[in-house]
């Protein structure tokens, strides 16, 4: 993996548990990306043979007996993309703890650039639509990498990793923020109740201060600054107040 190449990451509290839905999803970004699904495996490097035309949403929910999580990998044969899934059978994980599921694609560099960039917006959009997340965003490796939270790793009760090319929030963080994030021009919204936040066309040309002044207007608390302590729930939501959310709605 180079740091030109974009990450997409998408973080859900919702069930993935559908067969339906995961073979019209993974279907459908063939469409989208002009490509198809050649491998995909609980094992890395994939070496298992996929096919959605015949149906891989038995397999993406095929968990033992004894597996409370199942971790997977996939890639995509012209384009070279990657991608990882993790997701929990009930909602938690193997010491009983709440957890999310997340979804995350390794794009290569010339997607980054017109006209596959447009390909790239689509599936950011399209796993938005179909997997609920509650917070999603892309960018360049180098990026994303470069944010370093305030705990050793992300810990998504404590706050956000950023603000990036592409940021999404769900429904549960749009009414989290509130007007401070509604009066933020440009804001897409999606049949979730949820918006997109695009600070360009591509990847290159997002403005390092535009990130920042979005951050500033949010809050700066909420999002991964390098802050030796921070309350769980306080300036993000935790995870039993996401998985609580849902519950009700």
């Amino acid at each position: 993996m180079n740091n030109s190449e974009i990450w997409i990451t998408h973080l859900s509290v919702k069930p993935w548990m559908s067969i339906e839905v995961w073979d019209n999803y993974l279907r459908d970004i063939e469409k989208i990306l002009g490509d198809r699904i050649t491998k995909l495996d609980s094992n890395d490097p994939a070496r298992r043979k996929a096919d959605t035309r015949k149906g891989e949403g038995e397999f993406m929910v095929n968990f033992g007996d004894k597996e409370d999580s199942r971790w997977l990998f996939g890639k995509f044969e012209k384009t070279k993309i990657s991608f990882e899934v993790r997701h929990m059978k009930n909602g938690l994980d193997s010491f009983g703890h709440l957890s999310e599921n997340w979804i995350q694609f390794y794009i290569p560099h010339h997607m980054s650039i017109y006209p596959d960039i447009e390909k790239t917006f689509k599936l950011f959009q399209m796993t938005n639509e179909r997997l609920s997340p509650f917070y999603a965003y892309a960018d360049y490796k180098n990026v994303i990498c470069s944010k370093k939270p305030c705990t050793s790793s992300l810990d998504i009760s404590t706050e956000l990793l950023g603000i990036f090319w592409l940021t999404y929030f769900g429904h549960e963080y749009r009414e989290f923020f509130g007007d401070k994030l509604e009066m933020i021009p440009g804001l897409e919204a999606d049949p979730n109740g949820g918006v997109t936040l695009s600070l360009a066309d591509t990847p290159a040309q997002v403005k390092l201060t535009k990130n920042e002044e979005i951050i500033k207007r949010l809050g700066p608390d909420s999002f991964a600054s390098g802050a030796s302590f921070k309350q769980r729930g306080k300036f993000a939501l935790s995870i039993e107040q996401l998985f609580m959310i849902n519950w009700k709605k």
